[in-house]
């Protein structure tokens, strides 16, 4: 128990000589820094610098004031990460989250341009619709620029068609009236004529 001062000594003698041995490290850095530094030309060699004065006159290196940066900063990990901008999901509507198909109708016959012969004037229409019409949706018919009928369901057979050149144009409407899809087709009617035999 009585060895304990001597141990306190000799740890405080310990700290007084590596604090002075800091001191003069620091002292002999200054030291050099302040030393001149000389340049040597030799003309088949590169140049060579030394801080020993030689024989014959040589210029001094004009050193610079030592360059200091600041500290970087590193993130700060007690503030939480600011708001990070995330892709909204692309609007869809419908119960299933679906977007609903578009209306579409076609007309399959008759073709583009064909010649129908029909002596009672009857023509048969076929019609393609995607999806089907639903509860609120009307089909509306136009022959040769004159409203046919407005409809539930397409008609089966276009009736009372005069010979020659028709455009047929059909509408599909919704609920206020209003035309989702069309769909149009130019085509003939052949009859024969009375007084000649077919």
């Amino acid at each position: 128990m009585k060895r304990r001062p001597a141990l306190l000594l000799s740890l405080s003698l310990l700290g007084l000589v590596t604090g002075t041995a800091g001191a003069a490290a620091a002292s002999a850095d200054a030291a050099v820094a302040d030393e001149p530094i000389y340049r040597l030309d030799y003309p088949d060699q590169a140049p060579e610098f030394t801080d020993r004065p030689p024989q014959q006159s040589t210029p001094l290196v004009a050193l610079g004031a030592p360059s200091a940066f600041p500290a970087l900063r590193g993130p700060n990990i007690d503030q939480p990460p600011g708001p990070t901008a995330t892709a909204s999901p692309a609007p869809r509507s419908g119960a299933s989250g679906e977007i609903p198909p578009k209306p579409v109708v076609a007309i399959l016959s008759p073709g583009p341009g064909e010649a129908i012969r029909a002596n009672n004037g009857a023509v048969p229409l076929t019609l393609a619709l995607s999806p089907a019409l639903a509860p609120e949706e009307r089909l509306r018919l136009h022959l040769d620029g004159q409203v046919l009928q407005t409809a539930e369901a397409p008609p089966a057979m276009l009736e009372g068609l005069a010979r020659g050149e028709h455009t047929l144009l059909i509408e599909r409407l919704d609920r206020e009236g209003r035309a989702l899809a069309e769909a149009q087709r130019t085509f003939y009617v052949l009859r024969t004529a009375l007084g000649r035999t077919p």
